[in-house]
């Protein structure tokens, strides 16, 4: 089967592989020089695969409205006349409640720890390097209240096989030594030891050049996407500035600008741009090996050889990628509070991207109303964690074979 897949960030690739290892003729269509070059450039590096809170639930609820106005909060709506964005706030606004968190819980507990074990796979086959940590994740705790329900959402998450430890300030810091002389007053972390960390830039080029070198995978870079068109209930081609191209079937992977290529077709997605921030600064003797995820002001912290990458915030600006100073600040002062040994100041490199974010946290996995297009998009902060058993399904369900695991809550029918 010839299959043409719409986009080159971890999504795109990590599709290609898995099709191209089937047996597929696979084609991408990238409009950036090479794979990656997105929202894969320079994420936070965690492969969190027992990461299964939401956005969406009733502690972050309580807050949004006090860090509406902040420009340092770790959540920022900025309010616009922008229908889509209201729609979208409405569906997570509904999402929040006790229910409907452990529901998606449950459902992103189910994808995350398929994906751990379809990246095994991606190892052993592709044989990649990405500078992968497989020591687990810390998420340490300033606030008592914070904590509290971390716990409970631990005790929560074992019951569907993933494991947790409560670890107090003594055992976070036999963990990560490092914190020993943390600046901030850190009571206590969850320690996930199944969870990883990498490189995703590095992951996708090089997996892309797995793809072409073993499964003969054709990219087709520097082509921007002009329309889908389709005929009857039917895709019948993806017309681009470099040609015209055409398929046996077509898989959606853009990310953010999904819903711009979905709308013309009738199919509307409730996708919307989460714009996340990261900084690189050059790794030194006080530079923690363990991944870390500070919770209280959504940041995460990944070791990636000679480098630390630190990630966070959330803000919702529409389509504009630009890198606000105000954003950045805030990232970097949390870095000096909790690494004040390393001294950090001005970070090598600065970032921003756009997460193609769902209202419920879940990504959009599986069949359309068109027999031949397929959806692998709407992944949100975990795209680079749910990439290889998001594309294991999408596979599965082209070839009309039973999927490993179940599609509840992932596919296009819940909206």
């Amino acid at each position: 089967m010839k299959i043409v897949i719409l986009g080159a960030g971890v999504i795109g690739v990590s599709t290609a592989y898995f099709l191209g290892a089937r047996g597929h003729q696979v084609e991408v269509i990238e409009r950036n020089g090479a794979s990656g070059m997105e929202t894969s450039f320079a994420n936070g590096g965690q492969l969190s695969f027992c990461h299964a809170e939401p956005w969406a639930n009733p502690g972050v609820f309580s807050k949004v409205f006090k860090w509406m106005f902040r420009d340092d909060a770790p959540l920022v709506l900025r309010p616009r006349a922008d229908m889509d964005m209201i729609k979208w706030g409405l569906k997570f606004i509904a999402n929040c409640s006790q229910s409907r968190t452990d529901a998606n819980s449950v459902n992103l507990l189910r994808l995350g720890l398929y994906s751990k074990k379809t990246m095994e796979w991606f190892r052993t086959f592709s044989g990649v390097k990405f500078d992968n940590l497989r020591e687990g994740i810390l998420h340490i705790y300033t606030q008592p209240r914070d904590f509290e329900g971390a716990m409970k959402q631990a005790k929560f998450q074992e019951k569907f096989g993933c494991p947790s430890e409560v670890a107090d300030i003594k055992r976070c810091v036999q963990l990560e030594p490092i914190l020993e002389h943390a600046g901030q007053n850190i009571i206590g972390g969850i320690f996930q030891s199944l969870d990883e960390s990498g490189d995703v830039f590095t992951f996708t080029q090089e997996l892309a050049k797995s793809c072409i070198r073993e499964h003969k995978t054709v990219f087709h870079y520097d082509t921007d996407i002009k329309r889908i068109d389709y005929e009857q209930d039917k895709i019948s081609s993806v017309i681009t500035d470099k040609g015209v191209f055409v398929g046996d079937a077509y898989i959606m992977c853009l990310g953010s600008y999904s819903p711009v290529y979905l709308k013309p077709l009738g199919i509307n997605v409730p996708i919307y741009p989460m714009k996340g921030y990261s900084i690189t600064f050059p790794a030194n003797h006080y530079t923690p090996k363990l991944s870390l995820t500070d919770t209280e002001n959504k940041i995460v912290y990944s070791r990636l050889g000679e480098r630390l990458r630190i990630a966070g915030t959330a803000e919702f600006a529409g389509y504009n990628t630009s890198i606000r100073p105000e954003r950045i600040t805030p990232i970097v002062r949390a870095v000096q509070s909790l690494l004040p040994k390393c001294e950090y100041q001005e970070p090598e490199s600065e970032w921003a991207c756009l997460r193609s974010s769902t209202p419920d946290g879940l990504p959009v996995i599986g069949k359309t109303p068109y027999v031949n297009l397929y959806m692998n998009t709407g992944h949100g902060t975990l795209g680079w964690t749910q990439a290889a058993g998001s594309a294991a399904l999408v596979g599965d369900i082209i070839e009309d074979r039973p999927t490993e695991i179940g599609l509840e809550g992932l596919t296009l029918d819940r909206y």
